[in-house]
């Protein structure tokens, strides 16, 4: 009711992605302008992949619903038996983390994957992982997704709504599996999991999202927008 109430008083409605104004109505959606959020490198330097500690998936995000997490320990569970070196990481806290372990509990992980809660050092975590996850149902641009591939971490992605295919060129710094398909992630990481030259070549291109996104040319386009609704408010 309130979006319905203030969105039309707004002279600029910003997103971080075309396809989220199609959530508006279309006196709304003429308002728009795209402005992803900035992805800055990680203060701690790179880890080049051969140095990796070895064999660890990470995700990060609240343990709810939208991130898919039980998606993902599912995914895990069907590649985990042809990959016993392997281990599986998610950090993050939330409503759902008694459900979460009752799922790897029933899918036998335990000694396989963990949830240790939250973290106060995400790219710490990172720099010690071999590839990051993300199995969002839905994410309209995911910090976390940009965070891991600026540590120069492999990435296999949902390709949900609506963020990751804006972040990931699929093929060349990471992967796009179908949201909420089980099968389809399980195959993915499977692929990266058997090859290391693979997963070092997508690893050596994620970082580019650091000058795709970088603060410089998000702000820069954060001050145009500002300055064409000062126009148009005839403050300038």
């Amino acid at each position: 009711m309130l979006r319905r109430w203030t969105y039309p008083w707004a002279t600029r409605l910003v997103v971080p992605h075309p396809d989220v104004l199609e959530y508006f109505a279309s006196s709304v959606r003429r308002k728009g302008r795209i402005i992803p959020n900035p992805v800055t490198a990680p203060s701690v330097g790179r880890v080049a992949p051969s140095s990796r500690s070895g064999n660890t998936v990470v995700a990060m995000g609240r343990l709810s619903a939208e991130k898919g997490f039980d998606v993902l320990l599912q995914a895990f569970s069907d590649v985990a038996p042809e990959c016993p070196e392997w281990s599986l990481v998610i950090w993050g806290e939330g409503h759902l983390r008694d459900e979460l372990e009752r799922l790897r509990h029933e899918l036998g992980l335990g000694g396989r994957a963990f949830l240790p809660g939250r973290t106060r050092e995400p790219f710490g975590k990172m720099r010690q992982a071999d590839l990051f996850v993300l199995s969002s149902r839905w994410d309209a641009f995911p910090n976390v997704l940009c965070e891991a591939m600026a540590s120069g971490l492999p990435v296999v992605s949902t390709d949900c709504p609506v963020g990751p295919r804006r972040i990931v060129r699929d093929g060349v710094d990471g992967i796009l599996a179908p949201p909420g398909d089980r099968k389809a992630l399980a195959a993915a990481m499977r692929r990266l999991m058997h090859d290391a030259p693979r997963r070092r070549r997508l690893a050596a291109r994620a970082p580019d999202v650091v000058e795709r996104f970088s603060p410089e040319k998000i702000m820069g386009t954060w001050d145009a927008v500002l300055r064409e609704a000062m126009r148009v408010r005839g403050t300038m």
